[in-house]
Parts: structure tokens; sequence; C-alpha cells
């Protein structure tokens, strides 16, 4: 994989090119929209070493400026040169889930940044990692198409569901992207930039084990409520069996009351994402009450209320059912 980022060579800036071989061409010219074209390439030299380049310009980078990275032919990066009076601000602040140890069949993890991000370098910028510090190729799902939130700040990094689920090609030709008894480190690069062109002020990473495979659905049998006393604000608490999805579950559980209204209050997740608290905004009052948990909810693996992801197709246990919200009633004490 080429990997594109600014860097300094000798005491000059430059932008290093990593992952190109001895002979392939390598040419650098300031970006320009569609319907702009011919723009020559930049002079400079190009200093080759051990399958990375670093090509240092004639003429010094132009603050502010978008510039195109050919390899080969190919458009592979276009990265803006950061303007030096313009501090570093963004950061990772959190990485999901949370839990150290994640099942074999884990389909999905989530990125959180401190604010808008540049959309388009995902794949230069974040990786799975071996415990030896080596990327693993072929675990995440090779896409064009990034899964950011409508503000740019979460970043969804799915595996590739494809070497996941049973009965499909790659799952048999290849396996499961995670091994039983491994480890592994989601790795976010310091060099990623925000919407302004400006890297992270650090990189982040977080480290997981990878334990058995998780093939049921989510059970909400086998959740457990703390309930509140009624005329106060304490929290309800909900525990599950196992870690729930982190993304999901900021909003695919509610509190209604006996009426069906919602109940004006403030959810969290725990860490780990093993529970579940809702703190309300007005006392509780000592009437019946329900937490509805949406069917769209899910667990690590990607397994629902309705449906298991990762199903045995010959199994009729596994077969999917009616996808219908789910009630836990309750009444403060």
């Amino acid at each position: 994989m080429t990997r594109v980022f600014w860097s300094h060579r000798d005491g000059e800036d430059c932008l290093r090119i990593e992952g190109v071989g001895e002979s392939v061409t390598v040419e650098v010219r300031p970006y320009s929209a569609p319907a702009i074209e011919g723009l020559p390439s930049m002079a400079g030299r190009l200093v080759r070493d051990d399958g990375s380049a670093d090509f240092v310009p004639r003429f010094a980078f132009a603050e502010g400026t978008p510039y195109s990275v050919v390899v080969g032919g190919v458009d592979v990066a276009v990265l803006t040169r950061p303007r030096p009076d313009v501090q570093a601000t963004t950061e990772v602040i959190g990485i999901f889930p949370t839990s150290t140890e994640v099942p074999r069949n884990l389909l999905r993890l989530y990125i959180w940044f401190s604010a808008q991000m540049s959309e388009g370098y995902v794949a230069d910028h974040v990786r799975i990692v071996d415990v030896g510090g080596h990327e693993m190729v072929g675990v995440l799902l090779p896409s064009e198409h990034e899964l950011w939130d409508g503000g740019r700040r979460r970043l969804t990094v799915l595996l590739d569901p494809a070497r996941i689920k049973r009965g499909l090609v790659s799952h048999h030709e290849v396996g499961y992207p995670l091994a039983p008894g491994t480890s592994f480190r989601l790795v976010v690069d310091d060099t990623f930039c925000d919407a302004r062109g400006i890297p992270l002020r650090g990189g982040a990473e977080r480290h997981y084990e990878v334990g058995a495979l998780e093939r049921r659905r989510v059970e909400p049998d086998r959740w457990a409520l703390t309930v509140p006393s009624s005329h106060t604000k304490e929290a309800l608490s909900v525990a599950f069996e196992r870690p729930l999805d982190h993304g999901l579950l900021t909003r695919c559980l509610r509190v209604t009351d006996r009426g069906g209204q919602l109940v004006d209050g403030a959810p969290e997740v725990a860490p780990e994402e093993r529970s579940w608290r809702f703190t309300p905004r007005e006392p509780w009052v000592a009437r019946p009450h329900a937490l509805v948990i949406d069917p769209l909810l899910e667990d690590l693996a990607g397994n629902s209320l309705s449906r298991v992801f990762d199903r045995d197709l010959t199994d009729a246990e596994d077969e999917p059912v009616e996808p219908v919200p789910r009630t836990i009633e309750f009444c403060p004490r």
C-alpha cells in the first residue's frame, strides 16, 4: 500500500511516499480542479530509500496549497501544505469498542475526532497492525467510499464482511480476518489531516485481544436492570451480558412512560460497552415505564435482536426472525 505524508529531509520540507519500487515513476504537481488540466510536474529531486521516496522541491511548497502525488501515472493522494501559523488542534477523542477483548468475527470499529476531518485519506492513515507492528493486509473492507457521519467526525472502520459471513467465497478461501488468541492494534497516524489540512495533534491507537466467535442474537432477556427510586433523579442502569456496538447504543435505546411518551433525559454508554445508564431530566414518577430496544441494536459481531450476522445457512435456529422492537417494563420504586 502506498502512503504519502509531509516530512523533512536534510532540513528541507518534503513529501514522503512509502511503498514504491525503484523503477516506479513519482511526480508531484499542484492540484487542480478537473476542469483545469495540463499543469506541469514540480521541479525537484527524488531521493529513494528502500521502498520509499522523498520528493524535495526545487522551490518550497506554498502554504495552504494542495499538491497531487502521481505514482506510476496514477494519482494516489492530494495533500495540502499546512500553514505554520495554524496550530494543530484536532485529535482522536475515542476509539471503540473500548473492551480489551473482541470476538474473532468482530465486524466494525469507530474512531471519533474532535473536529471535522479531511475525506479521501482513510486508507493512508488508518490501519490494523499485528503484535509486531506489521500491517495486516486484507483485514479491512476495501472501499472507495469512506464511512463518515454527517459531521465527518466519526469514522466507521469495517472489517471485511465477506471474510466473516459463512457461505461466502472469501470466507472459504481466506477465512476470518482475525485469529483467536492473537492481538492487534487499530492505529491512526498523526499525519492524518483535518478539514483544514492540518495534521492531528498526535496519533492514536487501541490494543485488542481476539477471543472466541460470537454467534448469538442480542438477548435482552438476559440483561439486568437496576431500577431507580421514585421522586429522585437516580439513573436507570442496564447491564448487558456481552459488549454491544457503541455507535448503535447511542441511538437504539430509549425510555418511555406509561403513555408511550419519551422520557427526557441523558443517556450514557459505560466503558467497555457492557452497560448503559439513563438519567432523567425530571424526577421519576412511581408509575410503569419501559425500556424500548430498537431491533437494529447489534453486538460487536453484528448480531442483532432478529438475526445472527455470521450465521450457519444450514441451521434453522439461525434463521432471521421478524425485526420488531422489544420492551422491558419497570416501575421506579
